[in-house]
């Protein structure tokens, strides 16, 4: 029986599948899957690093799988080798490019539906590739390239053989660096049927992705705004997450936080080996659970964030923010009806983005932007409307001072640790300082706001080590959590790396990742509720208190508690 609000597909490397000698035993192998996870779709790659597979082997597989009821399609990864770093095909080789042309061309003669694994990009140096690069950027000829790849050798040849078939890129998590192998966001999405998402986070330290886990959310939303309701799905696999089996389960929870209509498990070799398999009963506990409720949880809202294609700066900010409980949304240009906006170094690829900032702000939006957008634009040139300057100068600070309004400090807090941040310049009496961290008889912005005719703008620093953002003080990160939604239905109170999931229907869902215990204050901003346990569906009452209502809730280690609002 197939899970109610998403569907499970596993991706099958075309290695896995030329391994299998005998399908009456492959079958024995494949019921472990079966007693944890309700599989709706499996993917039969074809290619990968030079490997193919027997066509009527493969025709074979599908039938198996087919008799199962299990959905199949193709799969192609467009790797020359991937022992050690990923090389990817030239595109300037003949071979290559016919080569792949064959391909997809078998491949869209047996399946009706074909994904490209993340790899169709070209990190190639070759000196035909530099030749043809001509004067360009990287980015710049291999986003041009890719785009007349996809339709000559991908799109058209598949529809050449049939004209039905359903071509799906899948993008991978490292969204700030696509351009600089190929990866066309601004274009491909419309060339291509569908689009997909990789999900993987793992661990930001130890891993050298250094991805937050929120990231898992946040792709997955900003690929649906990308290609609206074309997103397949999200994908993510176990590797680097035996330290913490949580890291695996946070990326099923967290790309289905994020509505994924499908969630691919890769792969089915490495998910049947000894030192991986036991993700295969936790990745059917935690989807079996959360198919209970997600159903119920409507459509995400959050501050609007704003990632121009093909831009890149300040590294996954996004990612660190929404582990501080901010709720967010991401889209690829400047959302014209949402009240917040936040604004990171991406936002100075647009050419126009002061303008933007201004409109927003003679229309009464909530304006925020980092200090590292700010460096960006004074660096060439460009002048905010605000009297605020980035400065070479360096602050290490461990207390802060909290403003209500700015004329005043009100209380003083302590961090854990001592964080270097950039120290910034303003303008006495025309920008406030709403949060400020304390030097050696001095004291530095680390939350600035100012008014703009209608609207609000404001500065947040961030520190050169974008983790001791999760070392502020709760009474900090409060302070910033309402910069950012002033207006927030729902809002908490609470430390660092715990998450604020809220949706446009009095439901949310409040997620930690820490290692520990944690209380944590829920706000919400209407008198006489409750909320309602959308799991078990027990109540929990809260007390009033200056027109809202707060609920008093402890947390276990890494897991989540999803809420519904209701009236008492």
């Amino acid at each position: 029986m197939s899970y109610r609000n998403f569907k499970i597909a596993i991706y099958c490397p075309v290695g896995n599948l030329n391994s299998i000698n005998d399908l009456n035993k492959f079958e024995q192998s494949f019921k472990f899957f079966e007693k944890h996870l309700n599989v709706d779709k499996v993917y039969l790659e074809t290619y990968r690093g030079n490997e193919t597979i027997d066509w009527d082997k493969m025709r074979k597989i599908k039938e198996f799988f087919n008799s199962k009821g299990i959905q199949t399609s193709g799969g192609i990864t467009t790797t020359v080798s991937e022992r050690g770093e990923f090389v990817s095909l030239c595109y300037n080789d003949d071979i290559h490019k016919n080569g792949l042309k064959e391909i997809i061309t078998k491949t869209a003669e047996l399946f009706d539906e074909i994904i490209l694994d993340d790899f169709f990009f070209t990190n190639c140096r070759c000196k035909a590739c530099i030749e043809a690069k001509c004067g360009l950027s990287w980015a710049e000829y291999r986003t041009e390239l890719m785009k007349e790849v996809s339709i000559d050798y991908v799109i058209r040849p598949a529809k050449e053989v049939n004209p039905n078939v359903n071509l799906i890129i899948k993008y991978p998590n490292w969204y700030e660096h696509y351009q600089e192998t190929g990866y066309n966001l601004k274009d491909e999405p419309s060339l291509f049927d569908m689009i997909y998402t990789g999900t993987e986070t793992r661990d930001s330290m130890y891993t050298q992705q250094h991805l937050p886990r929120y990231l898992s959310y946040f792709i997955m939303r900003y690929m649906e705004n990308v290609k609206p309701g074309k997103n397949g799905g999200g994908w993510f696999d176990p590797y680097q997450c035996s330290y913490n089996l949580q890291s695996y389960a946070d990326q099923a929870r967290l790309t289905v936080f994020g509505k994924a209509k499908e969630v691919t498990l890769f792969c089915l070799g490495a998910l049947l080996d000894r030192d991986y398999s036991m993700f295969v009963p936790i990745g059917g506990y935690v989807l079996e659970t959360m198919d209970e409720f997600v159903g119920g949880l409507g459509n995400p809202i959050g501050t609007a964030c704003y990632i121009p294609y093909h831009s890149m700066g300040e590294d996954y900010l996004h990612n660190y923010m929404g582990m501080l409980g901010i709720p967010l949304e991401p889209y690829p240009y400047f959302e014209s009806e949402e009240k917040n906006i936040f604004l990171t170094e991406n936002a100075a690829y647009d050419k126009e983005i002061v303008s933007k900032i201004e409109t927003a702000l003679l229309e009464g939006r909530n304006v925020i932007i980092t200090s590292g957008l700010l460096k960006a634009l004074q660096n060439e040139g460009v002048k905010l409307p605000v009297n605020v300057r980035y400065t070479d100068r360096k602050a290490y600070i461990n207390e802060f001072a909290l403003s209500a309004h700015g004329i005043s400090f009100e209380k003083i807090v302590s961090s854990t640790k001592s964080i270097l941040i950039p120290q910034l310049e303003y303008a006495t009496n025309d920008v406030w300082q709403l949060i400020s961290g304390l030097g050696n008889n001095n004291n530095f912005p680390i939350l600035l706001n100012t008014k703009y005719s209608n609207g609000n703008l404001s500065i947040v620093t961030i520190p050169d080590d974008f983790g001791d953002l999760y070392h502020y003080p709760r009474e900090v990160l409060n302070s910033l959590r309402k910069a950012f939604s002033p207006n927030a239905k729902v809002s908490i109170d609470t430390v660092g790396n715990v998450g604020l999931f809220t949706y446009d229907n009095n439901t949310f869902v409040v997620k930690s990742f820490l290692p520990h215990q944690q209380d944590i204050s829920i706000y919400v901003d209407e008198q006489n509720v409750k909320l309602v346990d959308m799991v078990t569906g027990e109540s929990v009452n809260g007390i009033c208190a200056n027109d809202r209502t707060v609920f008093n809730i402890n947390l276990s280690p890494m897991l989540y508690r999803a809420y519904k609002i209701d009236s008492v």
